[in-house]
């Protein structure tokens, strides 16, 4: 195998490809397979007439990236070409312009490939633009055709820089052969011979986790509306920040990623936020896939678990190879050079620490990665193996190990000579770097802390709710989210319910307190759930008796019909049970009752005490109504009694009537 790698900084992008390509041809002057990778920064029509001037155009694959790397280093100026001569191998490429359906265009870019020599061990190269964040799908689309052969590669990208909220965030050109284009995938597919060469992979990514996993909630078409329940921006912030800027916030939200737990909790894929939609309320992940209902763990990017990552990923393929490999080709993510800052060489570094700094190497930084996550070529390949096949990944490291039968010969640039630096400013980038990991350490512990505490705070808020009345700690969380820390008085114009256990006294005299308490439970737990179904809110337990309240006579009666029915249910069953409840219509206050260490926010008022007295004045087994929603019961109940009950503090009797299933 013959391998070139040239590099050239040089401003003038003619200039620039045409001393990249004369490096690399000086190793293989007629490749079978030319990849190149330029500068977004650059005049990508003037970088690619020069490439297809200099090399046969129909071998030519790459496109813009946000930096390239090889053994000279890693730059976002200039260009990367890669030359291979694969020993006679066959080499087949396709073009198709990208379609509205991905698999399909994987399809139609796997069929236009010529005919060729059938291989034992087939790779596939594929370079495409960025379009929905589907671009999984183009990948299965080509292994329908070609089988189950190893895709690796990526997208090309635009100026990451500039933030995804900008047009040309997403601009990107591919060199789709003789053609520069900018929604193009471009595909080779190496037929290499099983006793001739060795493949092998590495994928790992290096985010940590921040906590355990979480739901999402409310999701649609790759964008998340909600995470367990909460609003997707309400649970960032809570590791970000409440005062911060929609642009800060957008630039942080990028280090805090989901990761989708694989092979048993072995692997995870990352889902990448790209997108921020602050009208909508959702966040935008890449890759798409169908994220409802899923669980996921929130994962923070630091630079030193980047490097890790890196590392990670270069010591499985090494393993799998079993040998020292002749090339390294590496597809790793923009957002993790940005992340990276002054320390992307450092994951160039580590992945030449695993390999050594004299294997060639050669790769770009782009918007998307195409890799297996498994590192064995047999495993890649077996449809047995869960992770089979290829995927479209971000902000991973993905590498691609080639080891040839024979000895390779290899020509690799010189490291880029860095401009030298005054000692005050190697001082002050010294300082800025200990700043840096400083705040990512800090960032860290932060969010790690805020999620524990949000964790225990949840928890507490559950059982405080089971506590609570629903009206009033729905009040509470408005009151609350509007800056106002006391529940203002309120008038109420509803019904009031209060059921009575009958037979409860004289049983907790002959029965032991747990015996108590879980045959009143067994009353009060359909009883209260009946007023829930019903529409209502339990404001209280009063010892045997619940007090409930509904805001339409419909919803009281309807409650009033079936615990009745749950009365007769008790007699069917010989308990020593009954209830009587009585309900009345009218108006009430609600109001905060106590003192200021204790309070209770509950309804006073003479339509309440009527309710009371009406349920005490009510015959076993049977519902007492005022008369207002006597008229509204209708044929709701089978018989009812007129009666006139004595109330305390009134004057005249209140007429009521007694009503029976």
């Amino acid at each position: 195998m013959k391998i070139g790698i040239g590099v050239s900084l040089h401003q003038d992008p003619s200039r620039a490809a045409a001393e990249a390509v004369a490096q690399a041809k000086a190793a293989v002057p007629q490749p079978d397979l030319a990849v190149a990778f330029s500068s977004i920064h650059m005049d990508q029509a003037r970088v690619h007439r020069t490439l297809c001037r200099e090399l046969d155009p129909s071998r030519l694959m790459g496109g813009s990236c946000y930096a390239h790397l090889s053994n000279a280093g890693v730059s976002k100026e200039g260009l990367a070409v890669m030359l291979l001569g694969l020993d006679g191998s066959g080499v087949r490429f396709s073009s198709q312009d990208i379609g509205p359906d991905l698999r399909e265009t994987g399809r139609l870019l796997a069929r236009a490939l010529p005919a060729g020599r059938a291989s034992a061990r087939p790779v596939a190269l594929a370079f495409s633009g960025i379009t929905t964040g589907r671009e999984h799908e183009m990948l299965l689309g080509i292994n329908e055709v070609i089988g189950p052969a190893p895709i690796f590669g990526g997208l090309c990208c635009g100026d990451y820089d500039l933030g995804m909220s900008h047009p040309d965030f997403w601009t990107n050109y591919q060199y789709a052969g003789p053609r520069l284009t900018t929604k193009t995938a471009r595909l080779a597919l190496l037929d290499l011979p099983a006793g001739s060469f060795k493949t092998a992979f590495g994928f790992a990514h290096g985010w940590q986790p921040v906590g355990p996993a979480v739901e999402l909630s409310s999701c649609a078409d790759g964008k998340v509306y909600e995470v367990g329940c909460v609003p997707v921006f309400d649970y960032y912030r809570q590791f970000l920040g409440r005062g911060q800027s929609d642009a800060f916030f957008e630039l942080m939200v990028q280090r805090y990623g989901f990761s989708l737990l694989l092979d048993g909790g072995k692997r995870s894929r990352v889902k990448l936020p790209v997108a921020c939609d602050f009208k909508e309320g959702c966040i935008s992940y890449f890759p798409v896939e169908d994220l409802q209902g899923r669980q996921a763990q929130l994962i923070l990017a630091s630079r030193n678990g980047l490097l890790n990552g890196a590392r990670e990923s270069a010591e499985g393929c090494l393993a799998a190879l079993g040998g020292k490999p002749d090339l390294v080709f590496v597809v790793s993510c923009c957002s993790r050079s940005a992340i990276l800052h002054s320390r992307t060489a450092r994951e160039l570094e580590e992945i030449q620490a695993v390999f050594g700094k004299d294997v060639p190497v050669f790769g770009y930084y782009s918007g998307g990665e195409f890799g297996p996550c498994l590192n064995r070529y047999e495993d890649v390949v077996d449809p047995s193996q869960p992770l089979a096949g290829s995927q479209y990944h971000t902000t991973t490291v993905c590498i691609l190990a080639l080891k040839g039968a024979g000895k390779a010969q290899a020509s690799v640039p010189a490291p880029l000579q860095q401009e030298s630096q005054e000692k005050h400013l190697r001082e002050l980038l010294a300082k800025g770097e200990q700043i840096h990991d400083d705040t990512e350490r800090f960032l860290a512990n932060l969010s790690r802390k805020s999620y524990l505490d949000g964790e225990q705070l949840r928890k507490q808020n559950e059982v405080i709710h089971r506590y609570t009345p629903h009206q009033v700690w729905t009040k509470v969380g408005a009151s609350v989210a509007a800056g106002q820390y006391e529940l203002p008085d309120s008038e109420f114009n509803g019904c009031f319910l209060f059921m009575d256990v009958k037979g409860f006294t004289s049983y907790s005299e002959a029965h032991g307190p747990s015996e108590v308490v879980s045959a009143l439970n067994d009353i009060f737990k359909p009883a209260t759930e009946t007023i829930y179904e019903c529409g209502g809110d339990v404001d209280k337990f009063i010892g045997d008796c619940i007090f409930a309240v509904f805001t339409t006579a419909e919803e009281a009666l309807a409650a009033g019909r079936r615990l009745l029915e749950l009365s007769a249910g008790l007699r069917g069953k010989s308990s020593p049970f009954t209830v009587r409840i009585g309900i009345n219509m009218g108006r009430a206050v609600r109001a905060n009752v106590g003192s200021p260490d204790r309070r209770e926010y509950t309804f006073i008022g003479d339509a309440v005490n009527t309710a009371q007295r009406l349920e005490s004045n009510c015959a076993p087994g049977k519902l007492l109504v005022c008369e207002e929603l006597y008229r509204k019961a209708g044929g709701l109940f089978a018989s009812a009694e007129r009666r006139e009950i004595k109330a305390k503090g009134k004057k005249e009797p209140v007429v009521a009537y007694e009503l029976a299933l």
